[in-house]
């Protein structure tokens, strides 16, 4: 499965024929799937807009993937913004880091599955793509920790809360759609007590990483190494993944590339695909804060029609 990243939200600009030329486009790049974000400003301001635009990727015939995105502020996505519905209940909100809700907040859990629920229930969509989990390790002091693991709470059981957090959704949305296709991925630097043993759940279909191929840069600074290379992260990925019986994924992040790096990227692309075939691969479509946008797709779709299609 090859899922193009397209993480547009707000759908603030509605222009359907828009729309339908890039979900057509992406078809013809080889794309099988398209990853759309849903944030809390599309369950607020824009579920008639996203219900457009789902079904106008499937009527293209691309399967359709959502990213619930930024709610709670324990999962990524776009956009990188705090949760709305966090600072209007800051009860909820982790000691420390408000941005992140607690996971042990039974008020929380049970607005985080109605959010996914209002997804799956609303959408006719093929699976969700669960995109980095957000600091599963942090030692929480909030009242409802402590109160269920004392003065003291450890790492493990900070990310064995956040499993069964995220076992609680999975079940959520199968409950409605057992069909779908659930995908989960983390960052290279998430502990692996957690990465290891979240992809064990039995409704995780596909699990791995993101990583990039190039130095990137944010603005005119110079470019740099800002996240691990996928390479490095394969091994990890295949040892997980059979640990686990699922199959295994990867999203390059063809983003923030500066002008003169796309020739490296291409080349690290090309031998990475050469000796390495995830099950679910996907790239960002037209990849965010790019210097030069179009020189880094073609040399995307170059190396996905070389080895992939």
């Amino acid at each position: 499965m090859i899922t193009a990243y397209c993480l547009s939200y707000g759908n603030w600009t509605v222009i359907p024929k828009q729309w339908e030329e890039s979900f057509s486009d992406m078809l013809e790049c080889g794309f099988d799937a398209v990853a759309l974000s849903f944030s809390e400003s599309e369950l607020v301001y824009a579920r008639r807009a996203f219900e457009m635009q789902v079904n106008l990727a499937q009527k293209i015939g691309l399967e359709v993937y959502v990213v619930p995105s930024r709610f709670g502020g324990r999962f990524a996505g776009a956009p990188m913004m705090p949760s709305p519905w966090l600072t209007k209940n800051p009860d909820c909100q982790l000691p420390g880091v408000p941005r992140l809700a607690c996971v042990e907040s039974q008020k929380f859990r049970e607005w985080a599955q109605s959010f996914i629920e209002r997804i799956v229930i609303d959408y006719d969509i093929d699976g969700l793509i669960w995109d980095e989990a957000k600091l599963p390790h942090y030692i929480s002091k909030h009242p409802d920790t402590i109160k269920r693991f004392g003065p003291e709470p450890t790492p493990e059981q900070m990310q064995d809360s956040f499993i069964e957090f995220v076992d609680e959704l999975l079940k959520a949305a199968k409950s409605i759609r057992p069909d779908l296709v659930m995908t989960m991925f983390n960052m290279p630097g998430t502990p692996e007590y957690f990465t290891s043993n979240v992809i064990k759940l039995p409704d995780i279909d596909y699990a791995g990483y993101d990583g990039t191929f190039s130095h990137q840069s944010y603005f005119h600074e110079q470019a740099e190494i800002l996240k691990p290379c996928l390479n490095d992260i394969w091994n990890r990925t295949e040892f997980e993944c059979k640990a686990a019986g699922k199959k295994s994924f990867a999203l390059v992040e063809n983003m923030l590339m500066p002008e003169g790096v796309t020739e490296d990227y291409e080349e690290r692309l090309d031998k990475y695909l050469s000796t390495t075939r995830p099950d679910h691969i996907s790239f960002y479509y037209y990849g965010h804060n790019n210097e030069c946008p179009e020189e880094v797709h073609q040399a995307t779709v170059r190396q996905m029609k070389k080895h992939l299609l």
